[in-house]
């Protein structure tokens, strides 16, 4: 046995020992990679549920007693939704109520009895031309009125005649030749008269042509004073839209190329010339409801139908012309006030409908504050469809039984966004 006594001690080959710290560096790195997952991933999870939860928070409001005594609530209704075409329009004189009143003859105006805006008469009076025209008519109808009587005295005398030797053939007191001779000439009496009637009609009806009343032609006949004033009346009834001309001024006879000098229109009906788009005009058809709007009369919604819809469209605008008559008894519309029309084309089946006022629009989305039977008021998202008035059509995200918050629904919006704010902070 050795003298002195030793402790075993275990010794490694030098490439044993870098192997050894190695192994010992790639556990350790391990482990702290290990702890580092963990610590992120608890975070990570704590964050998603704060999120759910704040989201929840944002859809779902808790209003006070007070609060829900401030609101308006109204139930989803089912209501038929027209589909529509909204576009520009004017409202328009009816042509077929419209008269450009002409002189029938040229001369000067010599009397101007009314002026733009007055309300006329048929057969009013309008104004007095000094015409050559009728001046010349009046001395042919003096002239036929002349002859008339001419051979209506000639005819009296020549009646008188044949009777007188008609008696004296009977007594044998005048011979049978001049009685036939009295007879023939009563017969050439009679045709003379006719043809001397057939002139002075041919004259009086020219007269009327030129504005001749049969009260002023019988007057005339009476006195045999020839007047140059020509008169011109009114064909219808309506309302001096323009004046184009002033006393002292010439105008000419008959309707040229000349502008009327006055322009009369009969008001109780007007047209509304609606112009619409290309992309809409496949829909438009006749006999369909029309409303409109116009500025001068806010608020104030009239109504009419299709009664004509254009074969082209415009080259310029790219527009389609359709009309509609308008009932203008009452004279609140006016020519060329500007218009906001709508066209209705056609009637969907009931569905539901939320009114307007209840929507909130965020970009695309379309949402309402339900309020829950348990008092709370849920925000719901909703797809939306037509718009009629003030109300929306909805297509689905709503139930027939939904209580709608109408009145109050931009505050609780508010009041929820700044309830989840307070959290997030």
């Amino acid at each position: 046995m050795d003298k002195h006594h030793h402790n075993p001690v275990l010794r490694l080959s030098p490439k044993a020992t870098v192997l050894a710290i190695l192994a010992s560096c790639v556990v350790l790195g391990g482990g702290v990679l290990l702890w580092q997952g963990g610590s992120k991933r608890m975070p990570v999870a704590a964050a998603a549920t704060q999120a759910s939860a704040t989201k929840t928070r944002q859809h779902l409001f808790h209003p006070s007693e007070k609060q829900r005594a401030a609101f308006t609530v109204q139930q989803v209704q089912s209501r038929s939704f027209y589909a529509e075409v909204v576009t520009e329009g004017k409202i328009a004189l009816d042509e077929n109520r419209l008269t450009r009143i002409y002189s029938p003859f040229g001369g000067r105006v010599t009397e101007l009895l009314v002026n733009s805006g007055d309300k006329v008469q048929r057969g009013q009076k309008l104004l007095s031309v000094e015409a050559s025209d009728s001046i010349e008519t009046q001395k042919d109808f003096i002239a036929a009125l002349g002859d008339y009587r001419k051979t209506k005295s000639q005819l009296e005398l020549s009646a008188a005649v044949e009777a007188r030797l008609n008696a004296l053939h009977k007594d044998e007191a005048a011979s049978k030749k001049d009685w036939d001779e009295a007879r023939a000439a009563l017969l050439a009496a009679q045709s003379d008269l006719r043809s001397a009637e057939i002139a002075l009609q041919a004259v009086r009806s020219r007269l009327k042509l030129l504005g001749k009343t049969q009260s002023e032609i019988q007057k005339f006949e009476n006195t045999g004073v020839i007047s140059s004033d020509a008169p011109v009346y009114s064909p219808i009834g309506g309302v001096v839209l323009q004046r184009n001309v002033g006393p002292g001024q010439f105008v000419d006879g008959g309707s040229g190329e000349g502008e009327a000098p006055l322009l009369i229109g009969d008001i109780s009906k007007i047209w509304l010339l609606a112009y619409v788009r290309e992309s809409d005009a496949a829909a438009v058809r006749l006999q369909q409801p029309v409303d409109f709007t116009v500025l001068t009369l806010p608020g104030q919604t009239f109504n009419a139908k299709v009664s004509y819809v254009g074969s082209a469209l415009d080259g310029d605008s790219r527009r389609l012309l359709v009309r509609a008559v308008v009932d203008n008894r009452d004279g609140l519309l006016k020519p060329e006030m500007f218009a906001q029309v709508r066209i209705l084309t056609g009637e969907t089946a009931p569905s539901l409908a939320v009114p307007r006022e209840a929507v909130i629009h965020e970009g695309d989305a379309t949402r309402v504050w339900i309020l829950n039977a348990d008092g709370s008021a849920e925000l719901r998202s909703f797809k939306a469809g037509l718009v009629n008035g003030s109300w929306m059509q909805v297509l689905e995200g709503l139930q027939p039984d939904n209580q709608v918050i109408t009145a109050g629904s931009l505050f609780i919006d508010r009041a929820a966004a700044l309830a989840s704010a307070a959290d997030n902070r």
